[in-house]
């Protein structure tokens, strides 16, 4: 092939039906013709030729995509639309089987050139003019004719270094191993590749993209369909280029690699974008997901030649990950009902509890938890970027909060909420000023971190808070003491600050220590409570008779749940220690 075709970068019908369906400004159609070059400018030139690796995609004799990642390639660029990459590959590659394959027409290609130091990407694409394999490296002629720069968001930091691997490839047919699934549970990075099929042939093109998140942002899940992929759609420039693919050719090609083990699952298969109540119910709280159906997936280990340096830093902008519809703890009953707030008492200088009226009873165990969506009180509006506050791109606003108190008639429940965040902040601002009542949208309960099992009352319990990681405890607390029964064993560790001892103020009739590490907590009670002005160590665990025996109720901070854990699980059996996490 002599000579590169010249594209218009018009967006396509498929492009601009999910700009429609998300909103997005007309100006914003334009804007991309601004930012996508026909040449290789000599900085491109310059950053291809240093990567240490680049991601490529192109389609088998099916038309479907499959992606790989060239480690350690020697790249050049003979002239501004020319880029000929060398390097050593898998023979059993699906993405060196494809490209060497002979096709009529011109054989599309797309990449993303992408810096894991610097947070920094190009996507190009393009057409084949020559591949050749001599049984251990690959030769690729490239002749591209899209370069567009992209920003920095969701991408892991990480520095990867040259090591060579012996790969060895697993089909796996429509299917995933335990093994792939591993990979898919540490992932943070993924790329991904689509096609567009014009009626105007030289408007026909691929495109190769990074998608990051936080691990494990890429679920999977099976049905009578067969195993299935879904990919959150997280907040970007709108041009909804790969997703304007599926909307017109609805395939995808997907590689998941493992930077630490070196290893790489390869996926192509049927693609289709959910949106509002179709993603939702797949993946509760999103609005648009894809659905990727695996009609083909293979397992390489020794994949990547390449070995990871030190620590990743993942991106500031990754959101939470969700989870699937078929993953939600069966504990949460779902509802949907209107919490009015009636009041708000300030607890200590960061800590306030909030009091919430309800149509009808609660349903939850003693310190289980409620979902509230406080999406109707806070602006949508579209950002690109905002390093300020990274996370607000992706907020859904809806958040989760342990019910510290239920009214004997169970129609109101109280949280008790430190000032931390966006949607705390905005409760506690409330505190301040007399406001008309405000009605949250109540998602649902659920929870089975309880003093309760099977609906009895555990008789021997050791409690470890962190901060406002008391809440579940002060629910558990007030349900043994309203009971009218005996008190049960119960020690209770609470790693505080200054008054937020004053939470505790009526666990008089229990075993208590507080760790103050600000040295300002004062104790009003003297029997059975101690204060120790310093954190809590390994070494507080070492001679409590409690330990042989109790059940272990652990919540707090990750960091502080993290020590405990470490602390505790080498002294006592781990099926006696339980963890309260939000992260669903």
């Amino acid at each position: 092939m002599t000579g590169s075709i010249r594209k218009s970068h018009r967006q396509h019908e498929g492009e601009l039906r999910i700009q429609v369906r998300r909103h997005t400004p007309p100006e914003q159609t334009e804007a991309i013709r601004g930012v996508i070059h026909d040449e290789m400018s000599r900085q491109h030139v310059v950053y291809y030729a240093r990567l240490p690796y680049l991601p490529l995609g192109v389609l088998d004799e099916s038309g479907r995509p499959w992606v790989t990642i060239l480690c350690n390639p020697e790249t050049t660029a003979p002239s501004t639309e020319l880029l000929v990459v060398r390097a050593r590959v898998n023979p059993d590659d699906p993405f060196v089987r494809a490209v060497c394959l002979p096709m009529p027409g011109a054989r599309l290609f797309a990449g993303v050139a992408i810096d894991f130091t610097t947070r920094s990407r190009v996507k190009l694409s393009g057409s084949v003019d020559a591949a050749t394999f001599d049984g251990r490296s690959l030769t690729l002629a490239l002749r591209a004719n899209e370069h567009m720069g992209n920003c920095p968001k969701y991408i892991t930091v990480r520095d990867l270094r040259p090591n060579v691997r012996t790969p060895s490839t697993t089909p796996l047919g429509t299917e995933l191993s335990s093994a792939a699934r591993d990979i898919l549970r540490r992932a943070s990075t993924i790329f991904i590749a689509t096609r567009h099929t014009d009626s105007d042939p030289s408007e026909s093109d691929m495109g190769l993209n990074h998608r990051g998140g936080p691990k494990g942002f890429l679920r999977s899940f099976d049905d009578e369909h067969g195993t299935h992929l879904v990919l959150p759609d997280y907040s970007g420039n709108r041009f909804y280029q790969s997703l304007g693919n599926v909307e017109t050719d609805p395939v995808m090609g997907v590689a998941i690699p493992d930077f630490t083990t070196g290893a790489m699952l390869q996926v192509t298969g049927r693609a289709r974008n959910l949106f509002d109540e179709d993603a939702s119910r797949i993946m509760p709280g999103a609005t648009l997901i894809t659905l990727i159906t695996i009609d083909e997936a293979l397992l390489t280990t020794g994949a990547l030649d390449l070995e990871i340096a030190g620590d990743e830093q993942l991106s500031p902008y990754n959101p939470k990950p969700r989870i699937l519809a078929s993953e939600t703890p069966s504990d949460r009953h779902p509802l949907a009902m209107k919490a009015t707030l009636v009041d708000v008492i300030e607890e200590s200088t960061l800590v306030s509890t909030f009091t919430f009226a309800l149509p009808r009873e609660a349903e939850l165990v003693p310190g289980g938890h409620a979902i509230f969506d406080f999406g109707s009180r806070f602006d949508r509006s579209y950002q690109h970027m905002n390093n300020l506050d990274p996370q607000s791109l992706n907020d859904d606003y809806v958040r989760t909060y342990t019910v510290s108190r239920v009214s004997p008639d169970r129609r109101q429940i109280s949280i008790t909420v430190k000032k931390a965040g966006v949607v705390s902040s905005y409760l506690h601002s409330l505190a301040n000023h007399r406001v008309p009542p405000i009605e949250i949208d109540l998602l649902g309960f659920g929870g089975t971190f309880t003093c309760l099992d099977e609906g009895r009352v555990l008789p021997h319990m050791l409690w470890v808070a962190g901060g406002v990681g008391i809440t579940p405890f002060l629910a558990m607390h007030r349900a043994l003491r309203d009971s009218g029964r005996p008190m049960p064993e119960v020690t209770l560790f609470y790693s505080c600050r200054g008054d937020e001892i004053a939470l505790i103020d009526g666990m008089t009739d229990i075993e208590v220590g507080v760790f103050d590490s600000t040295g300002k907590a004062q104790s009003a009670s003297g029997d059975g409570r101690r204060v120790y002005p310093r954190r809590l160590r390994a070494t507080d665990f070492d001679d409590l008779p409690t330990l042989d025996h109790a059940i272990v109720f652990v919540c707090g901070p990750d960091r502080f749940m993290a020590d405990v854990r470490a602390w505790l699980e080498p002294k006592i059996d781990p099926g006696r220690l339980r963890f309260e996490s939000f992260d669903f």
